[in-house]
C-alpha cells in the first residue's frame, strides 16, 4: 500500500510517497491566491505519480487554489490523463476538473 505524507507550509505543498517504509516519490506544488504551480515530481511509476499529483492538487484546492500550471517534464502523460491541457506551450488546468480526471483526454461526455 502506498502512503502519502504531507508537509504543507505557507503556500508550499510537499507530499512524499512511501511504500513498505521506502520513499518512492515526491511532489512539490506552490499556491498563491487562486493559482497553483506543480513545480516538480519524482516517482517510481505512473500510479505513484498520479497519487502524488492528486494529493497535491487536493491540498491546493483546500487553500483556495483553482488553476494549476504543470511545469515538470516528467509524467506529462499522467498529467494529460488527469486533464491538463496544452495552452500556449504550457500544461494548464482547473483544479476541480483535474481532480475528477478524464478517461482518455477526449472531449466526450
Amino acid at each position: 500500500m502506498i502512503e502519502f505524507k504531507p508537509d504543507i507550509k505557507e503556500g508550499i505543498v510537499v507530499y512524499n510517497a512511501f511504500e513498505e517504509g521506502k520513499n518512492t516519490g515526491k511532489v512539490l506544488l506552490t499556491v498563491e491566491k487562486t493559482k497553483a504551480v506543480l513545480v516538480s515530481i519524482q516517482a517510481i511509476d505512473d500510479e505513484t505519480a498520479e497519487g502524488l499529483m492528486r494529493s497535491a492538487l487536493n491540498a491546493a484546492a483546500n487553500r483556495d487554489g483553482y488553476s494549476c500550471v504543470y511545469e515538470p517534464e516528467e509524467f506529462r502523460n499522467v498529467a494529460k490523463l488527469l486533464g491538463f491541457r496544452n495552452e500556449n506551450g504550457r500544461l494548464v488546468g482547473e483544479i476541480p476538473f483535474l481532480l475528477t480526471g478524464s478517461c482518455c483526454g477526449c472531449k466526450c461526455q
